[in-house]
């Protein structure tokens, strides 16, 4: 289809063609490695066809709904084709599996709060001073109603040994940090509706045509990820946040506290239940638990239409064209609940105007925030100030492409003995663009966690010129010993890239030959590509994530929360590439029905646009040897990571190579047609030495079978991933196995020393379906009585009467109502995951949120569905 990337229903969905090999002459110089070609359906015969299904986990915690339905109308130049649908799925919680409920490590933001204080002034208010002249981690005791003295608070006994020192309530510390599993939810809800319309008419026959079609999608997803984490108080870039002291201190700060300059704090700013006479800033770190789920509701709006003219036939009957314009576009509107950074620190403040009943900006309560308290033990008199620095940011996003498109073809350009000479011509305009508009709490920086964002209006323009032939050297009637068939493919493109004044011209080379005949065809393919950064590598707002790193500059220091923004690079530039392909299919005729291919590839690109891991940045950073746009923010004071700065960079070479393997057997017997059907593909050799981490030594060489991300995990460059299929059919009934396999990879434990094996996983799924039409009897040869009128009867040789027409009727026919009930009517019941197989467990160094690889399985475990669908 092209274009943005659209949801498609599957009721819309005519087939799927894949092709393997690169297809940059085709489809653009970016189809490096193939393409998957979605058809829609266009050609619907008369009638209808609806169907609903139902379906939940063996839990019964994410039901799914789906209705569709597809009609068609038409005759002879006039058809049209239309499809529905609704879906809708629950969520599921990282709660709800007992794998996922709690997390490898346990976040240091967290409820009570790891507070920062001068040792000094603890000692002042009661506490302990465990680094004279210095500052240390405490955090309020557990089940505090908010109220707890100094002196009952809980103070790091290591504060002065930096290597050692750290927050009170964490991995590894003296009391465990926070589970952010509790509330979040690892499966989104989501809900989406639309509708797709096709309609063709012929004006002059098949010589001309005009088609056009249009689709529309509403797609609405809600995620819920744990409270704000508020990361440390102050890091650079982002909105300070600091407590003030418990009383005013008229702009003063005691020595080794955070200033009010640097804090923003007013100089008569202060806080009730403060213990301590400082402001509370710096490393401090905070799991805003008071202030609910961070919620994330995204609707998506996505449109898609196409107008066009085509033939065929033309001239001797071997030419056609085919010219067309398409528009598509995606918008994308979030909102949510988040917590305003500003409104936080207000509401820390008791001078300010919002408790003041007679400010206009009273909002109903004389009591500020108390930040001291247990999540567990709830504070009503936080209830008002909650509300007022809750807030629901709205982002939106659309994203636009539009095309131009004309082709000429013949199957014969001219004869050669081998047959007619294919070739096809075209060129293509093409305009995208990218526009974001973050709300203006985002463009400030006012979301706790996050950094500001900028509003972003990016596009660019190309056009292409493609032409492409077939050649067949032997076939037909011309061969020759060891060549019964022999056919060349040959294509070239050429793009011109106005934004940036870039052209590239990637040919493409193929083969097919038969040595014998049809049973064994040999093919291989040839060709280069070249991709041009995606929009969004290029303008898109800057995103903050959290990263497990290990700082080489604190002695391999652990963090599994490191607070990293990833930025576009304008300045990116485009990536080249070559693929080979080799292969062959073999259907022998001593074994009817059965079908072997086995198929090598080979890819290479340069220039890869990718983002460096923040690892690979603190690596940098120790042998000084930082790229552009990279950066390291650290605390003064500890001089711990607050921040590390990325973007997106040409990183340099990757190759894959693997084989693609498919057996296919078909037999018909008295009991029915069995089809198996198994298809796998091996990665042998994936090479990005770009992509090398401590941990896989100085010569990682191959990656394949170890983790795309060491701190993570959340998959891996995966050796093995297979299906192999089972489908009877007979009277009706039709039953389908599917067997699901995916290998394991190599990770490395929290010492990011040991190996450890993600283990690989088989599933299986089973469906079953029956077609009530078959309940209907069906004559096998023209019964009198019933196929014509019931004058008629059946005789014997004789002539005499052996079966009356009322009989025949009585046996053949059928009640309307039984009819309209059965004829077309299909239930489908089915299963996957029959065994009920957990995800493999996968913890990275710890940084893995889910203890599984989130990126290629979830939470759904066993699945069940029935489905019932009617033609009419």
């Amino acid at each position: 289809m092209g274009g943005a990337s659209l949801p498609i229903p599957a009721a819309a969905i005519d087939s799927i063609e894949i092709l393997k090999d690169g297809a940059s002459t085709t489809y653009g110089a970016d189809a490096v490695a193939g393409v998957v070609n979605i058809k829609l359906r266009h050609d619907y015969q008369n009638g209808a066809e609806a169907s609903v299904q139902y379906g939940n986990t063996e839990h019964e915690d994410s039901g799914e709904f789906i209705a569709q339905a597809i009609f068609g109308v038409g005759n002879d130049t006039t058809n049209i084709t239309g499809v529905l649908n609704y879906y809708h799925r629950n969520d599921i919680f990282q709660r709800d599996r007992a794998y996922s409920a709690l997390p490898p490590f346990q976040s240091s933001n967290n409820s009570p709060y790891n507070l920062v204080v001068s040792s000094a002034v603890a000692a002042a208010a009661g506490g302990k001073n465990n680094n004279p002249g210095g500052v240390e981690f405490t955090t309020p005791p557990n089940l505090t109603n908010g109220l707890a003295p100094a002196s009952a608070y809980i103070y790091d006994p290591n504060a002065a040994n930096p290597d050692l020192a750290g927050p009170v309530r964490a991995l590894g510390s003296l009391l465990p940090g926070f589970n952010f599993n509790m509330t979040a939810s690892s499966f989104p809800k989501s809900e989406r509706y639309g509708g797709y319309m096709a309609a063709e008419h012929k004006v002059f026959g098949d010589q001309m045509v005009l088609y056009g079609d249009f689709y529309y999608e509403n797609v609405k997803t809600h995620n819920e990820a744990a409270p704000p984490a508020t990361g440390s108080f102050q890091t650079k870039g982002q909105t300070t946040l600091a407590i003030p002291p418990h009383m005013s201190l008229n702009g003063v700060s005691p020595p080794n506290t955070p200033t009010f300059a640097e804090t923003g704090v007013p100089a008569d700013a202060f806080n009730p239940f403060n213990p301590f006479e400082q402001i509370i800033s710096g490393d401090t770190r905070a799991r805003l638990t008071d202030f609910g789920n961070r919620l994330f509701d995204n609707e998506t709006d996505a449109w898609l239409t196409t107008l066009g003219v085509k033939g065929d036939k033309l001239f001797d009957g071997t030419w056609g064209y085919d010219a067309g314009w398409r528009y598509s576009q995606l918008k994308n509107v979030q909102t949510g609940q988040q917590v305003s950074a500003s409104r936080f620190n207000r509401i820390l403040n008791q001078n300010d105007p919002i408790f003041d009943p007679n400010s206009p900006q009273f909002i109903g309560t004389t009591t500020p925030f108390n930040p001291f308290g247990d999540f567990r033990v709830p504070i009503a008199s936080n209830e008002a100030t909650v509300e007022f620095a809750r807030v629901h940011p709205k982002d939106e996003d659309v994203s636009k492409l539009w095309t131009a498109d004309a082709s000429v073809y013949t199957t014969s350009l001219f004869e050669l003995p081998g047959g007619g000479v294919g070739f096809a011509a075209g060129g293509q305009f093409r305009r995208e663009s990218l526009k974001e508009t973050p709300d203006g709490l985002n463009v400030e920086g006012d979301i706790i966690g996050n950094s500001p964002v900028n509003t972003v209006n990016g596009g660019r323009k190309s056009y292409s010129l493609y032409a492409e032939a077939r050649i067949p050297i032997f076939g037909g009637n011309f061969t020759f010993p060891g060549v019964h068939s022999l056919e060349f493919d040959d294509g070239v493109r050429f793009e011109e890239f106005l934004n940036n004044d870039t052209n590239v011209l990637v040919p493409k080379f193929g083969m097919r030959w038969q040595p014998l005949d049809e049973q064994l065809t040999i093919r291989t393919t040839w060709g280069e590509g070249y991709r041009q950064p995606s929009l969004e590598e290029l303008f898109a707002a800057p995103s903050s994530q959290l990263t497990v790193t290990r700082d080489p500059l604190q002695g391999g220091h652990f963090e599994p929360e490191t607070n990293t923004l990833v930025s576009s690079n304008k300045n990116l530039q485009p990536e080249d590439s070559r693929s080979f392909s080799a292969g062959f299919v073999y259907t022998p005729k001593y074994v009817p029905g059965l079908n072997i291919s086995v198929d090598f590839w080979d890819t290479e690109r340069t220039g890869i646009v990718a983002a460096p891991t923040a690892q690979q940045v603190l690596q940098r950073e120790a042998t000084g040897s930082l790229l552009p746009g990279e950066a390291v923010e650290r605390d003064p004071n500890s001089g711990r990571i607050t921040r590390i700065l990325l973007s997106n960079q040409n990183l340099g070479s990757q190759e894959a190579r693997g084989y693609d393997f498919t057996l296919q057997y078909q037999r018909q017997t008295p009991y029915g047609t069995f089809t198996w059907l198994t298809q796998a593909t091996y990665l042998d050799e994936f090479l990005f030495p770009q992509f090398i981490q401590g941990e896989f030594g100085p010569n990682p060489g191959n990656l394949a079978g170890r983790t795309t991300d060491t701190g993570a995990s959340n998959e891996g460059w995966y050796k093995w991933k297979g299906t192999t299929q089972l489908d009877w059919n007979w009277n009706h009934f039709d039953a389908i196995a599917t067997a699901r396999y995916i290998d394991g990879f190599h990770e490395f434990l929290g010492d990011g020393v040991t190996p450890h094996y993600v283990s690989q996983t088989w599933t299986l799924d089973l469906q079953a379906s029956y077609d009530f039409t078959g309940l209907i009897p069906v004559e096998n040869n023209p019964v009198p009585g019933y196929s014509k009128d019931a004058k008629q009867v059946a005789r014997g040789k004789d002539g005499s009467i052996t079966e009356k027409a009322s009989a025949q009727t009585a046996k053949y026919s059928v009640s309307d109502w039984r009819r309209i009930l059965l004829d077309g009517t299909i239930i489908t019941v089915g299963v996957n995951n029959v065994l009920d197989r957990d995800p493999p467990v996968a913890i990275g160094e710890l940084g893995n949120g889910q203890n599984y690889p989130g990126f290629t399985y979830d939470a759904t475990n066993r699945f069940w569905y029935a489905r019932l669908t009617k033609k009419f």
